[in-house]
C-alpha cells in the first residue's frame, strides 16, 4: 500500500525520478476544467518534469497554451486516428518519448491500454472497466454513490502522487491572441465592442438535457428589454439555427456567434461577459473558471457533483430533485418523457425561475462589476 495515498496500490512515486509525464485528459470539456486543480497540483509537485497532454477534440484545443501544460498531442479516434494503423503509429511515437509516468483521468479501458502501448513505466488510474491489470498504480474504482464533487474525485489522482493539500480553484487562462480574436469577431459581426454583454449558451451534449429553445428566446427578449445590454449567443455549429432565433428574439441588441468562432474565441467572449446563462455543460465550467457569474439550468445532472466549483455568491443553479435524480441519462429508461419529449426535470423549469436567478445574481455582482 502506498504511503502517498491510503487508497492507492503500488510503490510510492519519487518526483526526482520523473522527467516526463503523459496526462490522458478527460474527453469532455467540463471534466477537463474540473480536472485543472489536480493537474496544477501535479505540476507543482513535479516541477522539473515535462507534462504532455493526450487529448481529443475540443479538449485538445482548450489545453493548448495553458500554463500547466508543456505540450498537447491530439488524439482523434473519429478522424486522423480512426484506423488501427494510425493509432499504433501514434502509440509508437509516444513510446519513443520514454514517458516515466502516465496519469489517466478517464476511467476507461482504452485510456489504460494507450498508456501501456505507449510504453509508460508508471501508469496511475482508477480501477474499473476491467483495466486494473494495465495499471502499475491503482486507485479504487469510483463509487457512483460517492457524494463528493467531481473536482475532488479527480484530485484523488494528485493525492496518490503525494499532494497533501485540498483542491484549489478551477482555472483557465485566456491568451492575448484569443482576446484579440474575440474583439475581431465582435467587430466583424457589427458590434462596436462597447458592451456590457450577457452571454447565453444553449448547447448540451444530449438534446433531452437542454432547456426549451422557445424559453431561451423569451429569456433573451426579457434580458435585453429589462437591462439594455448586448446579448451574445454562443455555441457550436449544432446550435447555429437555435442561436440565431434566440438572438433574433433579443432584437437589435442580440448577436449570434454560434458556429462562427473557435472554441477558444468563444471562451474569450464568455470571459468578457457580465453573466452567462447556460445549461449544465462545459461552457458553465469555463465561465466559472474565468470568474464570470453563472446561472446554470440543471435537468438530469447533479449540481452537488458537477455544479460550478466557485463560491456560492458567484452562481445560481435551477434544478429539480425528483426521486430519479440524478439519473444516468439513458433517456428514457428511468422516467417517462413529458409531452414535449423532455424529461420532467428540465420540462418543469420555468422562464420566471431562470429570470429570477439572473436578477439575483446581477444584484449580487453589481458592486464588483459595471453593468453600464
Amino acid at each position: 500500500m502506498s504511503q502517498n495515498f491510503a487508497g492507492m496500490q503500488g510503490q510510492p512515486i519519487d518526483p526526482a525520478a520523473i522527467r516526463r509525464i503523459l496526462v490522458r485528459a478527460p474527453n469532455w470539456l467540463g471534466d477537463w476544467v474540473m480536472a485543472t486543480p489536480a493537474l496544477r497540483a501535479i505540476r507543482e509537485r513535479f516541477r522539473d518534469a515535462e507534462i504532455v497532454v493526450l487529448a481529443r477534440g475540443v479538449v485538445a484545443s482548450a489545453c493548448a497554451g495553458q500554463p500547466v501544460v508543456d505540450r498537447v498531442v491530439r488524439y482523434e479516434p473519429r478522424g486522423a486516428h480512426r484506423s488501427l494503423g494510425a493509432r499504433w503509429a501514434l502509440a509508437q511515437a509516444l513510446r519513443r518519448e520514454r514517458f516515466d509516468l502516465a496519469v489517466l483521468f478517464p476511467r476507461s479501458f482504452e485510456s489504460a491500454l494507450w498508456a501501456l502501448a505507449s510504453g509508460v513505466r508508471c501508469r496511475l488510474g482508477h480501477r474499473g472497466d476491467a483495466r486494473a491489470w494495465l495499471l502499475t498504480h491503482r486507485l479504487p474504482a469510483v463509487n457512483t454513490r460517492d457524494p463528493r464533487h467531481h473536482v475532488d474525485l479527480f484530485f484523488d489522482l494528485a493525492r496518490a502522487l503525494g499532494v497533501k493539500e485540498d483542491p484549489g480553484p478551477i482555472e483557465y487562462v485566456i491568451s492575448d491572441d484569443d482576446r484579440i480574436a474575440a474583439r475581431e469577431a465582435l467587430h466583424e459581426a457589427g458590434d462596436d465592442g462597447g458592451g456590457p454583454y450577457v452571454a447565453i449558451h444553449p448547447g448540451v451534449s444530449k438534446a433531452p438535457r437542454g432547456w426549451h429553445p422557445e424559453r431561451w428566446e423569451a429569456l433573451a427578449s426579457r434580458i435585453t428589454k429589462k437591462w439594455g445590454v448586448r446579448l451574445l449567443v454562443l455555441g457550436g455549429p449544432a446550435e447555429e439555427t437555435t442561436a440565431a432565433k434566440i438572438a433574433g428574439a433579443a432584437g437589435s441588441l442580440g448577436l449570434s456567434l454560434a458556429g462562427k468562432v473557435s472554441l477558444r474565441t468563444a471562451v474569450a467572449l464568455i470571459g468578457s461577459s457580465r453573466l452567462l446563462v447556460v445549461n449544465d455543460s462545459g461552457a458553465m465550467h469555463m465561465a466559472a473558471a474565468l470568474g464570470v457569474p453563472v446561472v446554470a439550468i440543471f435537468g438530469p445532472g447533479s449540481p452537488v457533483l458537477t455544479g460550478p466549483w466557485v463560491p456560492a455568491q458567484r452562481f445560481e443553479v435551477i434544478t429539480r430533485q425528483f426521486p430519479c435524480s440524478p439519473c444516468k441519462q439513458h433517456f428514457f429508461h428511468e422516467c417517462d418523457p413529458a409531452p414535449s419529449g423532455k424529461p420532467y426535470c428540465i420540462e418543469t423549469i420555468t422562464l420566471d425561475e431562470v429570470w429570477g436567478a439572473c436578477e439575483r445574481l446581477r444584484a449580487r455582482t453589481s458592486q464588483t462589476q459595471s453593468w453600464s
